[in-house]
């Protein structure tokens, strides 16, 4: 949720200066008009208009116009607030330009919904509010206080005695429609940015899923060409330990060496399971403490140096999880990566409740760089020297498919701490 709102934030702000020159245009062709309308008013002589106010107003209007194409052409951005000040500013000369013409029995006051639907399609709700409640102000205000547009006397008076009704109908209409506007074009113009997020997560996700795509070819082809010279170096030990089985070193060195190579043969079966070879054990359903144990016990076997503390904060019976083998590679990328950051200190927490199951690895180093925590869950970001950002990405990626999240923080009392949660039907 965090996320919808601060993406659609920084939308709104892309496209504000864009919308800013289509209200400048806007303001052009009302002014156009309203110079149109004066010029008609003096081949009237039953309009009664006051001409030298209605012109100050409007060329007070054209200076505005100008500043504000001139300031933005100038300017690199535009703030919300900025943006909402501007349409304000042609409800105010609305509203001077309706004094001096007749107020709400001149025709023109229903302007007054441009730039209530401007704001609507455009700003959040807090902005449409305010703006529905300045028109509605603005509409009343000219109810009550005008100068006349027609003048009617003598025997014609009579003719337009009822006519205030018509006009109390008028501003009715005009506060009804101000409350639809807001009500559905703004419910309506929420859906359609909600529509764009959408897509632009589903583009992303595309884009990851070509990312990992591509490193799961590599990850296929690298486990197909290793896999015959590590062959070859099995025999080739193998020989060794028996050619020289009186020569307790050489046994030995050839013993390292057979454990090494298997450590090599199971990574290129991780690596195969990467690229969606997964071997039939790799799907077994497990208990979710027993796997944590399990999985940690084994990344020890590999990382002996590390210092990590196992702390269960559920109580009875565990829920099962299917053991994948990529989220076992995925919490080994975690605990690596703590590893690195600090070898001593490292404490896992798991746990779990009627919906999900949570484990969280924190260590005790110098934290996450805030570009990483801005831009996790993206290729190739890290904060080692030597390291290409892969094994974040690839975890991000394993626990979204599995229906989970990854977060990323920095607590309070220092180090990092990486949290998975996960459904409990994973």
């Amino acid at each position: 949720m965090h996320w919808f709102e601060t993406s659609g934030k920084s939308l709104v702000a892309a496209v504000l200066p864009g919308n800013m020159g289509r209200v400048l245009l806007m303001r052009v062709i009302l002014i156009l008009c309203q110079l149109l309308l004066v010029l008609l008013s003096l081949l009237y002589d039953s309009i009664s208009l006051a001409l030298a106010p209605v012109m100050a107003v409007i060329t007070l209007y054209i200076t505005v116009n100008v500043i504000s194409l001139l300031s933005l052409m100038g300017s690199r951005g535009l703030s919300e607030r900025a943006y909402f000040l501007q349409l304000l500013v042609d409800v105010l000369f609305l509203t001077l330009l309706l004094y001096y013409s007749g107020g709400y029995t001149n025709p023109l006051v229903s302007l007054y919904l441009l730039p209530l639907i401007v704001v609507a399609t455009t700003l959040d709700k807090r902005y449409a509010w305010a703006m529905s409640a300045a028109v509605l102000s603005c509409y009343t205000l000219m109810v009550f206080e005008y100068h006349p547009l027609f003048v009617i006397a003598g025997q014609h008076a009579d003719q337009f005695a009822g006519f205030h009704l018509h006009l109390l109908g008028m501003w009715f209409s005009f506060a009804l429609s101000v409350g639809l506007i807001v009500f559905f074009i703004m419910r309506m113009s929420l859906s359609i940015r909600q529509r764009d997020m959408r897509l632009a997560e589903m583009r992303e996700t595309a884009e990851r899923d070509s990312h990992i795509l591509a490193l799961g070819a590599m990850a296929a082809g690298a486990a197909h060409e290793l896999g015959t010279p590590l062959a070859t170096m099995a025999v080739v030990s193998h020989e060794l330990a028996c050619d020289f089985a009186d020569n307790k070193e050489v046994s030995e060195q050839a013993a390292i060496l057979k454990h090494e190579l298997a450590r090599c043969k199971q990574v290129l079966s991780q690596l195969s399971a990467s690229a969606g070879e997964l071997r039939a054990e790799g799907g077994r359903s497990i208990a979710f403490d027993r796997y944590i144990r399990d999985t940690v016990i084994r990344w020890q076997v590999m990382r002996p140096q590390a210092d990590v503390r196992l702390n269960q904060q559920s109580n009875g019976k565990a829920p099962e999880l299917v053991a994948d083998i990529t989220l076992t590679q995925a919490l080994h990328n975690l605990l690596n990566n703590a590893a690195d950051a600090a070898a001593r200190g490292m404490v896992v927490c798991f746990g779990w409740n009627a919906q999900q199951l949570w484990l969280e690895v924190c260590d005790q180093g110098d934290g996450f760089p805030a570009y990483v925590l801005e831009h996790a869950g993206q290729p190739e970001i890290s904060n080692k020297g030597s390291g290409r950002g892969l094994g974040l990405f690839l975890s991000f990626a394993v626990i979204e498919r599995l229906g989970g999240r990854l977060k990323l923080s920095n607590p309070e009392q220092g180090g990092a701490c990486a949290r998975i949660v996960l459904p409990r039907e994973t």
